[in-house]
């Protein structure tokens, strides 16, 4: 019997041999085992979601792991469809509920396939949930080392949660193929909804591609089958109704990038994957205002930073954008006549808050990242003009004071001789002083930079600034467009003659919150003042004036809306390579710009196009349309203003004139009657007729002053020079020339 002790002694060293060896591997395998405590703490990243004003979703912005752009929208338990829920518990764990984390049945299938070299199997929802967390840098490798670890773990982890939290967890972190993570990451991937609204086959698809999503994806006709036997197994075990899962069997499904036709059966008669990238979630998705959307990400990005946008996401982002607006500022560009190779900037936003409406940067190239209305600086051509006359209103003008429209010299060593000569656009002139109104109606360089050399031009490039405009040199050409601006910031600025005096800031977004609700950011609308409110109803008045004054012949008739009053001012730069109109009306404040990426000359039929021919109709096509149905009439002018006609030529009162606004106390008064001259004595004595009436001075009105001769210029320091804004074709003596283009 005594080999029969040494057997037992072999035996017995044996097992204490194998148990000390599976205890030193346990423990080597369990020893740095990582800390539940860190679920708690674990910050998992979300795709964060932008919202228009009408709370309709705009677009969404992924968030990054790993260097790639992840499609993840964090929801409760109770935020995702019962019978999806269902679905997937019972294709990946249906023992869950009866279960503590490790499903002991499973797992003798998985020791079994260990023992034939094959680690699978044995997973549940509570290991898939540390494989997807707390083990993800073991995620890809299939090693006993990984199983004892996800085993105990899972026993810990249904110690600290219930089974809904770790549910919840699962939803939250389980891969879907593609970019999408989590249940509401794969529902707007797969099929454009939220969790909440999937169906029981839905749901099922879903379940069906998580072992191997990108592989199964491809394969609708065998995802088809798995969901047949799925639904056969349900009502097998009482999950589901016959009845229920023939009506789940028989629905139509259709996942993103498929087109699929199927018998009233539900069989699958042709499938066609046509594009295998609908799925995918780029690192930004607008549904539409792409621009805009960009912009709301720079700001985001400078608000919070990459880290807290990207790293954890999860923002819900309230934008400012009027979806209704911007389709109809889409459709007005989109049916823009252009000239060739052109691009379009247009920008609507509230001229009392600075919110943005309505944006388009750009045209001619799809996912274009460069958005010209916040980023396009360019010269503004005579759309600065009423700043500068506002200037000098603000200086004690008004719109009748005379400028005169002659030829001027300024010594300027860069020009030809020495001489820098500014002219109109046609290369005409008038040859005599008229009203600072028509001078704008016609849109004439020089009354502009004789009123700016009057005024100072200091103080008229300071006021630019204030008003948002970039000024590098501080010369006489700032008043014909020499300075720089943004359409965003035209827009901005030009606000100011509708709101009382105020530049606003342009806003994007109204609040931030986190995925809590928790509000990080709520806009406040900046306004700076410009004018005074009298001065700015003045500008309003003429910005009227140049739609209105001209009738047919007016620069700007193609952006009258019927029903609605408007004003604005339009603006062509140097050999057309910027055309601009800017105009306001109650409610909005609006800029379309035209012009080359390469700044090229603009032409259009192989001639130089004109703002007033091109700009004005787009605008009126936008503002019509965004502002159907809403009240159009006129701004009632502030205390202090009174209405009088007046000659647009001679600035003095005339029942036929136009009818301008004036501070009280500056209405332009009748011109004194001549007085008579005695008749001459004497043998041949001639009759002197009697003198006429003599024109105020230049920067004078009628009613303000005796009739002095007109000053001389003085000549202006080197430097200056000529940008020619919109201009002039060859007019008659003394009749409106024409802005448009020979």
């Amino acid at each position: 019997m005594r080999w029969l002790r040494l057997f037992a002694l072999s035996l017995l060293a044996l097992f204490l041999g194998a148990g000390l060896a599976l205890g030193y591997v346990a423990y080597a395998f369990t020893r740095d085992l990582p800390d539940l405590a860190q679920l708690d703490r674990l910050r998992l990243t979300a795709t964060s979601t932008l919202y228009a004003r009408d709370g309709s979703l705009l677009a969404q912005i992924a968030s990054v792991e790993e260097g790639r752009a992840i499609h993840r929208g964090l929801v409760r338990l109770s935020q995702v469809s019962p019978a999806a829920v269902a679905a997937i518990v019972f294709s990946e764990d249906r023992r869950y509920f009866q279960h503590y984390g490790v499903d002991f049945l499973r797992l003798f299938g998985a020791l079994y396939a260990v023992l034939k070299g094959d680690l699978q199997g044995g997973s549940t929802i509570s290991t898939q949930v540390l494989k997807n967390t707390l083990l993800k840098d073991l995620a890809q490798e299939r090693t006993l080392e990984r199983k004892i670890k996800e085993w105990i773990l899972a026993l810990e982890l249904e110690r600290r949660y219930t089974k809904e939290e770790i549910l919840e967890m699962y939803l939250n972190v389980i891969p879907w193929g593609g970019n999408a993570v989590g249940i509401a990451g794969a529902a707007e991937a797969y099929f454009g909804k939220d969790p909440g609204g999937l169906s029981l086959a839905e749901g099922l698809y879903l379940a069906s591609l998580i072992p191997a999503p990108n592989a199964r994806y491809g394969d609708l006709k065998g995802v088809r089958e798995r969901m047949r036997r799925l639904l056969n197994e349900m009502v097998a075990e009482g999950w589901v109704s016959r009845e229920v899962a023939e009506a789940a069997w028989r629905e139509p499904l259709e996942p993103s990038g498929w087109r699929a036709r199927y018998d009233e059966e539900g069989n699958l008669l042709e499938a066609r994957l046509v594009d295998p990238e609908a799925r995918l979630v780029r690192s930004i998705s607008p549904k539409m205002a792409s621009h805009f959307v960009l912009e709301v990400r720079r700001f985001l990005e400078a608000r919070f930073g990459k880290e807290k946008v990207y790293g954890e996401g999860g923002l819900k982002v309230y934008t400012t954008l009027d979806p209704a607006m911007q389709r109809a500022a889409e459709a007005a560009a989109q049916r823009a006549r252009l000239p060739e190779g052109a691009e379009l900037a247009l920008v609507g936003l509230d001229p009392e808050t600075g919110e943005v409406l309505a944006l388009v940067g750009g045209i001619r190239r799809e996912n274009d990242q460069y958005n010209r209305a916040t980023r396009a600086l360019r010269n503004p051509g005579s759309a600065v003009k009423p700043f500068v006359y506002a200037t000098a209103l603000e200086a004690g003008w008004t719109q009748a004071t005379l400028v005169p429209d002659r030829p001027l010299e300024f010594p300027d060593p860069s020009q030809p001789g020495g001489v820098w000569r500014p002219k109109n656009f046609s290369g005409t002139f008038l040859n005599r002083s008229i009203t600072l109104r028509y001078a704008l109606d016609l849109s004439l360089n020089l009354p502009a930079i004789y009123t700016a050399h009057q005024l100072g031009v200091e103080k008229v490039a300071e006021k630019l600034a204030q008003a948002g405009f970039a000024v590098r040199y501080p010369t006489l050409a700032i008043a014909i467009g020499g300075a720089s601006i943004t359409p965003i910031d035209l827009a901005a600025a030009y606000a100011a003659f509708v709101n009382g005096g105020y530049r606003v800031a342009p806003i994007f977004v109204a609040r931030v919150e986190d995925a809590r609700g928790e509000v990080l950011y709520r806009a406040t609308p900046e306004r700076r003042l410009l004018f005074d409110p009298l001065v700015a109803y003045q500008g309003w008045d003429l910005l009227k004036g140049y739609v209105y004054d001209l009738g047919e012949k007016g620069l700007a008739k193609g952006a009258r809306i019927p029903g609605r009053v408007v004003g604005g001012k339009t603006g062509t730069t140097n050999e057309a390579r910027d055309l601009w109109f800017a105009g306001v009306t109650r409610g909005l404040s609006a800029v379309v710009w035209v012009g080359r990426d390469d700044n090229r000359p603009l032409r259009m039929g192989g001639r130089e196009p004109s703002s007033s021919v091109v700009n004005p109709p787009i605008w009126r096509d936008f503002v019509a349309e965004a502002l159907r149905g809403r009240p159009g009439q006129d701004f009632p002018p502030p205390p202090g203003l009174v209405r009088a006609r007046v000659d647009l030529l001679s600035g003095y009162p005339s029942a036929g004139g136009v009818e301008m606004v004036f501070p009280e106390g500056k209405v332009p008064a009748p011109p004194s009657p001549p007085k008579p001259t005695p008749p001459a004595e004497g043998p041949g004595a001639q009759e002197t007729p009697p003198t006429g009436l003599q024109s105020p001075a230049p920067g004078e009105s009628p009613a303000l002053q005796a009739p002095p001769p007109e000053p001389t210029l003085p000549a202006e320091g080197p430097g200056a020079r000529e940008t020619p804004p919109t201009g002039l074709q060859s007019p008659a003596p003394q009749a409106p020339p024409s802005e448009e283009a020979p």
